[in-house]
């Protein structure tokens, strides 16, 4: 009887679990519905044969987000070596029980569960013809349940004797791609399942019908189709089978990645330009970053991956694999990550810490030389010799040329120890301690302001500054080149009538941009601005040191100066860009504010704590407890973004930093749903560090939209006056 008792009391603990565990996911659901910007079918590619949003898609199942709580958070990327019971793997066999695993979680939360080969796949050529010097044979592929499956396959087939290698691509002919590759011996092979934008149909899309039963997305239907053109090439005598090279561009990189990470018949992989859901692993494509988020994604084209992942948009982190996951099942074949480090989308910080994951796997299985890494300049269109590179290194990887692994840092991690004296005591003065944490500064050359706007500026930004579409056009301002510090040059907007800026001298604001490697100030800037400018501001913008048009600066900085850090050298070139500002008959230097996001938050209360020229400050999503272990932390400082190495042991903590600016105002933004600081350690922060401080807590996850910007500009010119 006691059994029978303790077993229905175990039940019941079940049932009230499982009552607590839906309660929360349905919480979760009303969450992301609330947040999220709804979604659009912006292209033909279908969720399923019943609905083309997001929304339709989550109404019909009455599917819930899964139970966030019960799952790990997993601030770092993932590590591919490492076992969910947090072991190292050190034999084949476990990593081939890994490789299975990961394939089960990205078909269950990213692109959906695909169906297996058909095994009965027949090929039709349904025309052959000379075209120049290269035979052009169109085929039919005919598979699945009777055979109602089809797939268009062309091949271009260079006159070259014996078997030869493939270049795979789902580019067709009107978007060229695989030119240079026939030129080179290989056989083009264009498989017909893409995005219809480029004209020529999307065959995969009928097999939303053909297997009702899988839920496999449109990037995953066209990289299975990218499967089944595989099992047609295989059979031809012309064909090198050890030697099958993919390759695509943007939405066609995406699947490119996944058509080989599942398929290891695909000898060597180049997915280019892809981004989001490819090169750009989803912990980095949050808003920080200014790139293309999984809200964004998952909304302008909600049928190219499974609909669950958008439930993940905000808690990145609790996705238990992520892009570099799916890199290592490439593992040891060959793979080269590509993309411009400079367009709007890219992310070359997100590029080089994938890859740096991906590394070990190579090493691990013996092959590190089949991984590659090539960030060129420019922005997101390819050309001509951008194929040859990826025909490079596919001959690199085949045994066919000698141009080696490409391996192009942008950021990149020096080697050169960073040196430091012995750092003060915990009950020094705090701003010792704040000195010793930035480092040591050296002299600097005075740089000679001007007092008025006329004439050049004699700085500039380089070529990335018309990569980037600058100078921006702000609506009702005019703008002025400005020189200051390191031989810096930065953009300042003024109020302006008839293009002409209002007399007087202006209130400014320093706008400090989040952590947008790829395009610093620029992306998502204007509305901004003009919000500022709006309210009666002047605003002036400039690049932090390793981001936009300084990309590049950064990586041998510690090489140059290992005394310093990159956190103290965007202080220093905030305060100097202050000091060019002050000098201006233009600018009220006693109405002088900084406003950031993400880094530009931190930078900002950094460069007030130690500078009592700015008179205000607006922090969004800048605040977070360095001590914590279970959010990027200290590590993000110290490694991650290697900002100031020092913070490996931190010194001191937020509080400290925002009580150094009292009595000056203090508005920071903490948002409830922010996975990289949790709001009830802002919440004390900001309790000891003084009333000077104003906290604004949104039910939002980290981000600064323009509806939040309005409110936080609203108090900005409340304390200027305007």
């Amino acid at each position: 009887m006691r059994r029978v008792i303790t077993m229905l009391s175990a039940a019941a603990v079940m049932v009230c679990a499982d009552d607590a565990s839906r309660a929360r996911r349905e919480e979760y659901l009303k969450q992301t519905l609330a947040i999220l910007t709804p979604s659009y079918a912006k292209d033909t590619a279908r969720i399923s044969a019943h609905e083309r949003t997001w929304e339709e898609w989550q109404k019909r199942t009455g599917e819930l987000p899964p139970d966030f709580s019960a799952m790990p958070s997993i601030p770092m990327l993932p590590d591919p070596l490492r076992l969910r019971n947090g072991s190292r793997i050190t034999s084949p066999s476990e990593w081939q029980e890994q490789r299975r695993w990961i394939r089960e979680q990205y078909q269950q939360w990213v692109f959906g569960k695909m169906p297996p080969p058909p095994g009965n796949l027949r090929s039709v050529v349904t025309s052959e013809r000379r075209e120049g010097d290269v035979t052009v044979r169109d085929v039919r592929l005919d598979f699945g349940p009777d055979h109602k499956g089809t797939l268009r396959v062309q091949l271009v087939i260079p006159p070259v004797s014996g078997p030869k290698p493939v270049f795979l691509t789902n580019h067709p002919r009107n978007r060229p791609w695989i030119a240079p590759a026939v030129r080179r011996g290989y056989i083009g092979c264009i498989y017909y399942a893409t995005d219809p934008i480029y004209g020529t149909g999307d065959d995969s899309d009928k097999f939303v019908e053909l297997y009702p039963e899988y839920d496999f997305s449109a990037l995953a239907r066209w990289a299975w189709s990218a499967m089944r053109a595989v099992d047609y090439l295989v059979t031809l005598p012309e064909v090198d089978k050890s030697r099958i090279g993919l390759s695509g561009h943007s939405r066609n990189g995406k699947q490119a990645l996944l058509a080989a990470a599942f398929d290891e018949r695909i000898a060597a992989v180049v997915p280019s330009s892809g981004n989001t859901g490819e090169g750009v692993p989803w912990r980095y494509t949050t808003d920080p970053f200014a790139g293309e988020t999984i809200e964004q994604i998952t909304g302008r084209f909600p049928g190219w991956f499974h609909p669950r992942l958008r439930f993940f948009a905000g808690r990145e982190d609790k996705l238990p694999v992520d892009q570099n996951s799916l890199m290592a099942l490439v593992a040891p074949r060959g793979l080269m990550l590509a993309s411009s480090f400079s367009e709007s989308q890219g992310n070359p910080f997100a590029f080089e810490q994938a890859y740096s994951s991906v590394l070990p796997v190579y090493e691990f299985l013996g092959h590190p030389e089949r991984l590659g890494l090539w960030l060129r300049p420019g922005e997101h269109p390819t050309q001509a010799e951008d194929i040859e590179q990826f025909v490079d290194f596919f001959d690199h990887v085949f045994g066919r040329g000698r141009f080696g692994k490409p391996e192009t840092w942008v950021r990149g991690y020096s080697s050169t120890r960073v040196t430091a004296p012995t750092p003060p005591k915990e009950s020094a003065p705090f701003r010792d301690r704040l000195r010793w944490t930035l480092g040591e500064e050296p002299a600097a050359a005075p740089f000679p302001n001007r007092t008025t706007l006329a004439g050049a500026a004699r700085t500039a930004d380089g070529y990335i500054e018309s990569v980037l579409g600058r100078p921006l056009r702000v609506a009702n301002a005019a703008r002025f080149d400005v020189g200051f510090g390191d031989d810096l040059h930065g953009d300042l907007w003024l109020p302006a009538e008839d293009g002409r800026p209002k007399s007087g001298r202006h209130a400014v604001v320093i706008w400090l941009h989040p952590y947008a490697y790829a395009t610093g100030y620029s992306r998502y800037a204007r509305p901004t601005f003009e919000a500022l400018i709006r309210r009666g501001f002047g605003v002036f913008a400039f690049d932090q040191i390793g981001f936009g048009t300084r990309v590049h600066q950064a990586r041998r900085f510690y090489e140059r100066y290992p005394r310093w850090s990159l956190l103290g050298k965007m202080v220093a070139d905030t305060r100097a860009a202050m000091d060019a500002l002050a000098a201006l008959d233009a600018v009220d230097p006693s109405r002088v504010y900084l406003a950031g996001y993400s880094l530009g938050a931190k930078v900002a209360i950094f460069v007030a704590a130690v500078d009592e020229r700015a008179k205000a400050i607006v922090a969004a999503s800048g605040v977070e407890a360095l001590a914590r272990i279970d959010t990027e932390g200290r590590w993000h400082y110290s490694n991650l973004h290697r900002l100031a190495p020092r913070m490996s042991r931190p010194l001191f903590d937020y509080d400290e930093l925002l009580a150094a600016i009292a009595p000056r105002p203090v508005y920071v933004r903490a948002p409830l749903l922010d996975r990289y600081a949790p709001v009830e350690d802002i919440r004390r922060i900001v309790e000891r560090s003084g009333r000077h401080v104003h906290l604004d807590t949104p039910l939002d996850f980290d981000r600064f939209q323009l509806s939040a910007q309005e409110q936080a500009f609203d108090w900005l010119a409340k304390q200027a006056g305007l």
